[in-house]
């Protein structure tokens, strides 16, 4: 894995547009990757650190932020899809271990359509650097939101996303791998969380749901 990523990170420094595709796509495919690493090396190693700071912006949008995104929305389709086809049969077989039916998801997924819940669900949290994205996007295939509201959101928050990363990456020069680090070990403490935290959610919705059809 550590050769993979220095394969990656050397390519930036060589082919920037390339490597932040590729790396992007690569990123959101191979988990134990730390996820802030690859936006951050943009900005570090494709951003000149003397030019002023809105020409460093633009250049950041351009550079990297927009080829990541593209790349790593492309990416997390592997996880999209097999949880929006894998989820229901999964949901049946072992949902009674955790008290969840798909009847259950079915009108959770119903509740999330009413509104633009989903649509900001996915935006903001895809945005936040240190919320592990796979988590989203399992959550997001196995509620099955539609392809054509899932891909445009976790674009545009793949998007501020990596601007963030790629500014401090920038900023910060080649120190940002100590931090990249860091940040990687709070989105895996938060992938646990999370995970933790999406099954009493559905517990929650389970009990209302049971009330409500006594």
């Amino acid at each position: 894995m550590t050769q993979i990523l220095n394969f990656i990170l050397d390519l930036i420094k060589t082919n920037s547009l390339l490597a932040m595709f590729g790396g992007g796509f690569i990123e959101q495919i191979i988990v134990p990757i730390p996820s802030p690493i690859i936006g951050m090396a943009g900005g570090a190693f494709i951003i000149d650190r003397n030019i002023p700071f809105f020409t460093a912006l633009v250049q950041i949008f351009q550079k990297v932020s927009l080829p990541y995104s593209i790349g790593a929305t492309l990416g997390t389709s592997l996880v999209y899809l097999i949880a929006f086809y894998g989820g229901k049969p999964l949901i049946e077989k072992f949902g009674k271990y955790f008290g969840i039916s798909w009847k259950l998801i079915e009108k959770i997924r119903t509740d999330f359509q009413k509104t633009i819940a989903d649509e900001l669900f996915i935006l903001i949290s895809c945005s936040i650097p240190m919320v592990p994205v796979s988590l989203i996007t399992a959550f997001c295939g196995g509620f099955k939101v539609p392809a054509v509201k899932y891909y445009p959101m976790v674009f545009i928050a793949l998007l501020i996303r990596s601007t963030i990363l790629g500014f401090l990456g920038f900023q910060m020069g080649e120190a940002f791998l100590g931090l990249a680090h860091g940040l990687d070990k709070v989105e895996s403490v938060l992938t646990v969380i999370g995970a933790g935290l999406i099954l009493g959610f559905l517990f929650l919705k389970r009990e209302k749901w049971l009330k409500k059809n006594e």
